[in-house]
């Protein structure tokens, strides 16, 4: 919802850990080309794991366990599609310390949020490159794809301290639009650049702001439709016309948003309805105060 006209405040789709993953950081069969694969190792192997996919697993481990490099062996093949390592997904996990066997956290399992890579430990994103949606990975993550130098003293790591983590590939969305690039012929609108990861760059005129919502299609992609009754997952960067500025990032929060139309902003509402998945949006959206708000938009799913 929103509490002043043309700003977004929907509830993020979490971090995968708001108060752990992001404390810090505030030769693999069917790979995606140009990415590297984390391999199975004599620590990752080690770790027993049983239990569902979708439950929370029984875990045991010979301690301590170190790993000289980050290592991830399968405990359960998954049939979905294979990663790459940018895609946002959603993943319920089970994290350990090497050192003493110990639990530090699990997520719920029945009610998992989408990440991007950018949101978690360097070496819980290199775990998911060329592995498979339903898949359940073991990952013994080394102390610098870790919490870094410093560990994390709130929960007992210690710097040199192997983490363990069983994580539960459950769904994989976009990371970026990936439409093509269509051409904006109205007038009266910034330029759009965007960068190998998708972040936006905006030049936006020195013209007076809009008056008047308007939208454009940037990116048309060819997944599925937005349909009114739809919850969107996208990445969002809003801007402040008359400031020059970024006010707000997906790419930089490191977690994407969900829209639920229903509830946006009519002006929102009306750019997103009937647009594909993998399309990237504009949308300009005029404040009371005589600025205009600048969404750029990435339709990565639906939920």
């Amino acid at each position: 919802m929103t509490s002043k006209r043309g700003t977004v405040r929907y509830a993020p789709a979490v971090l995968l850990t708001a108060a752990l993953v992001t404390a810090t950081l505030s030769g693999c069969a069917g790979a995606p080309a140009d990415v590297a694969c984390a391999t199975p190792g004599d620590a990752s192997n080690q770790v027993s794991v049983t239990g569902k996919f979708d439950s929370e697993p029984s875990v045991s481990m010979p301690t301590p366990l170190y790993a000289p490099a980050t290592q991830v062996s399968t405990a359960i093949e998954g049939d979905g599609e294979t990663l790459a390592g940018n895609e946002v997904v959603e993943l319920a996990w089970s994290l350990y310390n090497g050192r003493t066997g110990e639990k530090i956290f699990a997520t719920p399992y029945d009610d998992v949020k989408p990440a991007s890579p950018s949101g978690m430990l360097p070496g819980m994103a290199d775990a998911l490159a060329c592995h498979t949606v339903g898949s359940r990975l073991v990952a013994a993550i080394t102390p610098d794809d870790g919490f870094g130098e410093a560990g994390n003293p709130m929960y007992g790591v210690k710097a040199d301290d192997t983490l363990v983590m069983v994580i539960d590939i459950k769904n994989a969305y976009l990371g970026k639009a990936d439409g093509i690039s269509m051409p904006v012929v109205q007038p009266g609108f910034p330029s759009v650049a965007v960068a190998p990861d998708g972040t936006p760059g905006l030049t936006i005129p020195t013209s007076p702001a809009p008056t008047t919502a308007k939208s454009a299609l940037l990116k048309l992609g060819d997944g599925d439709t937005v349909k009114a009754s739809d919850t969107v997952l996208a990445q969002i960067q809003q801007a402040s016309w008359n400031n020059q500025s970024i006010t707000s990032s997906t790419w930089t929060d490191g977690s994407p948003k969900t829209i639920p139309m229903n509830k946006a902003p009519k002006e929102l509402t009306d750019a997103l309805t009937d647009i594909h998945v993998g399309s990237q949006v504009i949308v300009l959206v005029p404040t009371p105060d005589g600025d205009a708000s600048i969404y750029v938009i990435d339709v990565l799913g639906v939920l």
